[in-house]
């Protein structure tokens, strides 16, 4: 199937099943202009340039693509040369089925077969538009016949204006390496915590922040608006991903650090990474609500 589009009077979607499952455009109608609360990727001839895709049945990285899992060594293939990790599951690189589809609301499903990931499962995506708020959610269930390492999460490209700011309630954050691997645990800027929030475009980031309340608001200025992020409350991490000179920038609920499972077989505490029996489900969920900030 092509592109879907959910549009009503004051916001517009458009979702490619295809393409990984993701959204190509998100904008909405703040002070009596539309805007792309999400890059634009009408365009889009690559997931690398979309506006937002599904993280599953993990987010971020896995070291070398290897880890232990109840007394197997599993190995997975490199899929985002020239990286030399393992990144963001599958569910960003495979087409998805369209189950139903309505004015207002869309699903889709990515079946996975077991392969070098040696577990079978069934991940389903779902959007729905209600006036400007976009609510997305996910479900996870493990397929196979053993427990399988799970985590979820979304990976939204918003558009980053020269004074964007995010503005949420968390104090800490991996350190990475240069290859963005964790190393430890250090003070995240105070600035998050504070009305006017961090300004995008002072800092190169890409870090997951723990503890993450669940919410937090991007703040557009130049357009004298704001979009309020909810999400699921096993949505415990956040990573914010803002590369230099960028036109976005990268707000991301997760329920796992990077690197969880080899992390947590190391011995590491809250790592996030959750094991699901067989038939066992996880389901997060996030809702953006773009707004006027004029008073």
């Amino acid at each position: 199937m092509s592109c879907i589009t959910l549009q009503n009077e004051v916001a517009k979607l458009i979702i490619d099943p295809n393409m990984g499952g993701c959204i190509l455009h998100y904008s909405a109608m703040i002070n009596g202009t539309l805007r792309d609360v999400f890059r634009n990727a009408d365009d889009a001839n690559s997931i690398h340039d979309s506006a937002s895709f599904a993280l599953v049945p993990f987010s971020n990285r896995i070291k070398n693509g290897q880890f232990d899992w109840q007394g197997k060594q599993i190995k997975l293939p490199l899929n985002h040369l020239p990286e030399k990790h393992v990144i963001h599951g599958h569910g960003w690189q495979t087409s998805w089925q369209v189950i139903s589809h309505s004015g207002s609301e869309v699903t889709i499903e990515y079946k996975h077969k077991a392969d070098a990931w040696p577990f079978s499962y069934l991940a389903r995506q779902s959007f729905k538009l209600i006036d400007t708020t976009l609510k997305m959610s996910m479900t996870l269930t493990n397929l196979s016949a053993e427990e399988m390492p799970a985590g979820l999460g979304f990976h939204p490209f918003f558009t980053r204006t020269q004074r964007c700011t995010l503005h949420t309630n968390i104090s800490q954050m991996w350190a990475v390496d240069n290859e963005c691997m964790p190393t430890r645990i250090i003070n995240a800027s105070e600035d998050f915590k504070d009305k006017q929030g961090h300004i995008i475009n002072d800092a190169v980031l890409d870090n997951a922040f723990i503890n993450f309340p669940y919410q937090a608001s991007i703040y557009w200025p130049e357009w004298q608006a704001k979009a309020d992020i909810t999400t699921s409350n096993n949505c415990d991490f956040l990573v914010v991903y803002s590369p230099d000179k960028s036109g976005f920038v990268c707000i991301e609920p997760v329920t796992h650090c990077t690197d969880a499972i080899n992390m947590a077989e190391a011995g590491d505490k809250n790592t996030g990474i959750k094991s699901l029996s067989p038939q066992e489900e996880m389901h997060i969920w996030m809702n953006i609500s773009p707004k006027s900030i004029i008073t």
